[in-house]
């Protein structure tokens, strides 16, 4: 029979604690973009009563499938990492299913969402001396590809197709010198731009008051009612203005000294708008000789600014398409989740949360420099310097042990969403 001592000894060893062992992840860079995220205070915008997983839990979900390049539930089955599950606050170690992952859009508000995506742009303009705000906007048409329930989408124009697509209109407005999304439309199809761009005019505008210098766009926004309404807005402008024939008999009464200037890459006159009397025109040249399409023609509400500072404020018009084409390939903005517009507006407001925060993380870690990131991280690249790295964990209570050799920033972490503490050590 076994003795008095032996069985004393197997009833402590039976109610003692169990030693946990380390625990591999490839999400080891991923608790300062965590960090970061909530030390922005955007749970008023996130967080809402609801039972079962709470809705900032959900809300960080959503986040890290569009930072790990995906905006569809049904992959957060390829998401199933433990640090993840313990950074959540999940002890048991398990993610929610996909369904309960599509399901949570329902609680989150629209409105709220978009409040937020403006709310970690504006969390870094601060951090700017002195310079004021050019705006890029454009429109793209997220395309719906099934063949059930077509009559609850609308066809829009889609020029990266080249024609009329079932869908929604997505209206982008991006900050010129970040790529940072300022804020943002989801409309249905038929809706007039002129009263969709004035809406994100003044939405613009209300967000950066001051700091605001004008909007750019290209000539797809330019209509008669499109620029009335801009108009009235009181936003400055420049658009760009189709070579009508009235247009090109201007263009070929230039002198010959206006023609090499812009040959050689130079902005001229071209005197009013026909359209309106307080518009004002001006060309600009080929930037390359081997162009032969120009020159382009622009209408502008800036009437005392010369031609040449209106044309390099408008050069900058290429961050609002390079910020779709990120998007795109980068993180999935193409996917529909719902046949409804309120669940699609959320779910893409979360993938452009998730590109502003990823672009306000890069600028934070700059700002103690005292100076920018020579450049900022595309999607992918983003990816594999702040989201994906090889390293093993320890969980004890509050406390996540990170065991990152590679990590040269040893500061810990504090995640106040999960009231937890993320260290690091070698």
């Amino acid at each position: 029979m076994p003795s008095r001592r032996s069985i004393l000894i197997a009833i402590v060893a039976a109610h003692a604690p169990a030693t946990r062992s380390a625990q591999p992840t490839n999400l080891a860079p991923l608790p300062r973009l965590l960090a970061y995220t909530e030390a922005l205070g955007l749970e008023r915008y996130l967080a809402c009563a609801k039972r079962g997983v709470s809705s900032l839990a959900l809300a960080l979900l959503w986040l890290v499938l569009a930072w790990r390049g995906s905006g569809r539930p049904h992959h957060l089955d390829d998401l199933q990492e433990p640090l993840l599950a313990a950074l959540l606050g999940w002890e048991d170690g398990r993610l929610p299913c996909a369904k309960t992952l599509a399901r949570s859009l329902r609680y989150f508000s629209a409105k709220a969402l978009r409040a937020a995506v403006e709310h970690a742009y504006l969390a870094e303009v601060p951090r700017r001396t002195g310079r004021r705000v050019w705006a890029a906007v454009d429109a793209h048409q997220i395309p719906y590809w099934g063949r059930g329930q077509l009559d609850r989408f609308q066809k829009g124009w889609s020029g990266s197709h080249s024609r009329r697509l079932r869908g929604y209109w997505l209206y982008l407005a991006v900050d010129t010198e970040t790529g940072q999304i300022i804020t943002f439309l989801l409309a249905r199809g038929r809706l007039r731009d002129a009263r969709l761009i004035a809406l994100l005019a003044r939405r613009v505008r209300t967000i950066l008051g001051r700091r605001l210098a004008g909007g750019v766009g290209d000539c797809g926004f330019t209509s008669r009612a499109a620029l009335a309404a801009l108009l009235a807005t009181g936003v400055p402008f420049i658009l760009g203005f189709a070579r009508s024939a009235p247009i090109r008999t201007r263009l070929t009464s230039l002198s010959a000294q206006q023609r090499r200037w812009m040959r050689d890459g130079g902005a001229v006159r071209l005197g009013s708008c026909p359209w309106d009397e307080r518009l004002r025109l001006f060309a600009l040249g080929a930037r390359s000789p081997t162009d032969r399409r120009g020159p382009w023609v622009y209408v502008t509400s800036l009437r005392r600014v010369g031609p040449q500072l209106l044309a390099r404020a408008y050069r900058q018009r290429w961050r609002v398409e390079q910020a779709i084409e990120e998007l795109l390939n980068g993180q999935d903005l193409d996917h529909l989740v719902n046949y409804h517009l309120h669940p699609n507006q959320v779910a893409i407001g979360f993938r452009l949360l998730a590109r502003n925060l990823a672009l306000g993380l890069q600028l934070a870690e700059a700002a103690p420099a005292g100076a920018r990131p020579a450049h900022l991280l595309e999607p992918y690249a983003f990816r594999m310097h702040h989201v994906e790295g090889l390293a093993t964990f320890l969980t004890d209570q509050q406390i996540v042990t990170l065991l990152a050799g590679h990590s040269a920033d040893r500061t810990p972490c504090h995640l106040p969403w999960s009231q937890l503490i993320v260290r690091y050590t070698a």
